[in-house]
């Protein structure tokens, strides 16, 4: 069995280093005479991080990453409890009710695991964090030895899940401040649309956005504004990592370019998916629009950013599709994907914006802010 004070220790060291957690779940399973552990973290009603020992891995991916744990009744029933200490399996579940739950058919029984306890640990800020060590097929129920052994570890469990959510606001502040430092007006947001942190230039920007109750954020435009909405929407799922980039105006007409960044990184960063970066591009006139900007700005294609710097040359529709040798059909096909992309709905709109550019360099899009 590993020495108590050692794994205390380890355990708080992974608070800081995610990368640990296997190894620790792992050691945590020899404590309760169990195969392993996974280290399961939810923001909201998405499932965004997981961690598992060796033993745990093979089909950890495909079923968290699925939404297998939104199909369980294994999370409503372990909360139901609301015990601040490890459940078996055996006091929330039948043995059928068990055997028929996504968590052994999709992931555990395949991989020869069956019996499991866990804890669920909830932070200050929202998140949730459970804890769930399990044996091997054939090998008994966990006992009361067992779940006091597990308890005794419980505590320094729930302070490494908060020290975790701590520091990851700390890196998130840290990133906008970098990004001020660089120009960029910023706020990092999760999948409520809640602002966790902002630096001054983004809160100063108050022609285009409004702070609402909750710590919330609107844009004065309201067809931005649902852009987004639907763009923010998009971070529940630990998959997004597309760009999402539109134009916004507020007072005066003066045009912006909005972009919200998922902050993905690994499937398995606990704490680090399902939020964004809103990034805001300020816009000056010059006299013609660059094609590589409008495409980088607006995440266009190559034959998009083309149609869309001919529009803003006044081209007609006829003319655009002459001078690519394209049909009108083609064109029209386009030109609505450009529409979309820009929060545009007529070509006296696009002349306006893709005349415009940023008075700051800008980050190429795609790239993750240092974090």
């Amino acid at each position: 069995m590993p020495d108590f004070e050692s794994l205390v220790d380890n355990i708080y060291e992974a608070a800081a280093d995610p990368d640990c957690w296997p190894r620790i779940m792992h050691d945590i399973g020899k404590v309760a005479d169990a195969a392993g552990g996974a280290i399961i973290a939810r923001r909201a009603d998405a499932w965004l991080g997981w961690r598992c020992s060796g033993a745990l891995e093979r089909g950890a991916d495909a079923f968290f990453g699925g939404g297998g744990l939104a199909r369980s009744q294994v999370p409503g029933r372990l909360l139901a409890f609301n015990r601040a200490g490890f459940v078996a399996d055996q006091e929330g579940f039948t043995e059928e009710e068990y055997r028929s739950d996504p968590v052994i058919q999709e992931w555990c029984g395949p991989i020869g695991i069956h019996h499991c306890t866990a804890t669920a640990i909830r932070i200050p800020n929202g998140d949730l964090v459970v804890f769930q060590v399990k044996r091997r097929k054939g090998e008994p129920p966990f006992g009361r030895a067992e779940l006091a052994r597990l308890d005794a570890l419980r505590p320094h469990l729930a302070r490494a899940g908060l020290l975790a959510a701590r520091w990851r606001l700390e890196r998130l502040r840290s990133a906008t401040e970098a990004l001020a430092i660089l120009g960029v007006p910023a706020a990092i947001l999760d999948a409520e649309g809640r602002v966790l942190a902002a630096n001054g230039l983004i809160e100063e920007l108050t022609s285009h956005h409004v702070w609402m109750p909750r710590d919330r954020i609107a844009l004065v435009e309201p067809a931005a504004d649902a852009m987004l909405r639907r763009a923010i929407a998009d971070l529940r799922s630990p998959a997004a990592a597309s760009v999402r980039s539109f134009a916004s105006r507020g007072a005066g007409d003066r045009p912006v370019v909005m972009h919200l960044v998922p902050v993905t990184g690994h499937a398995r960063d606990l704490f680090g998916g399902g939020l964004g970066v809103l990034a805001v591009t300020p816009l000056t006139r010059p006299a013609a629009p660059d094609a590589a900007l409008v495409q980088s700005l607006f995440d266009l294609t190559p034959t998009e950013a083309r149609v869309a710097g001919s529009l803003a040359e006044g081209l007609t529709l006829d003319q655009i599709a002459e001078r690519h040798n394209v049909t009108m059909s083609t064109i029209r096909s386009q030109v609505k994907s450009v529409f979309a992309k820009t929060g545009a709905n007529r070509q006296s709109q696009i002349v306006a914006l893709l005349a415009a550019q940023p008075n700051f360099p800008l980050q190429p899009v795609g790239v993750q802010p240092p974090f």
